[in-house]
């Protein structure tokens, strides 16, 4: 959820880093698309934005950070530089979770 009037700074962030890593992903083969939805919160807990990755399958998921920590790496430096990225993004947003769903298809 973003912080209070941080809505902009955190879709600069979005449409900057985040979409980079993202293609960088996508070309990677690591997953298969990804998506920014805006939502309207219900409450103080619920999130305003929802960001989706869409991987293959389950077994995509496999052993994630072998495929992801040389991606990372070269796109925003040492693990070090990656851990204070991420502090300073925590001045624009909440992170409320993660949630796993899964597609049904109806045959």
């Amino acid at each position: 959820r973003t912080m209070p009037g941080m809505f902009d700074d955190y879709m600069a962030w979005l449409a900057g880093p985040y979409k980079q890593a993202m293609e960088a992903q996508k070309a990677a083969g690591v997953i298969v698309g990804y998506a920014v939805y805006a939502a309207v919160p219900h409450g103080p807990n619920d999130p305003d934005l929802y960001l989706v990755t869409t991987y293959k399958n389950m077994a995509a998921l496999d052993d994630m950070s072998t495929k992801l920590d040389p991606i990372y790496e070269k796109l925003q430096g040492s693990l070090a530089e990656q851990n204070k990225a991420y502090a300073d993004r925590g001045k624009m947003r909440t992170v409320l979770g993660d949630e796993l769903i899964r597609e049904l298809k109806l045959k």
